[in-house]
């Protein structure tokens, strides 16, 4: 962990990648591109669920 001195950045990762420590720092960028192209994903489909559920 990167020790900040601002302490609203207590849990936060220092690589930039997300806005908390979830290890995602470890992955290479092949690796972490397709953990964000995984997300987006599971993110459509979501969204097609709810649409679907409010009859749109």
């Amino acid at each position: 962990m990167r020790v900040r001195t601002n302490s609203e950045d207590i849990g936060r990762c220092g690589c930039g990648r997300r806005d908390y420590c979830d290890g995602s720092h470890g992955l290479t960028e092949a690796q972490w591109q397709e953990v964000q192209a995984k997300e987006l994903e599971l993110a459509q489909k979501n969204t097609d669920i709810a649409n679907q559920g409010s009859g749109k």
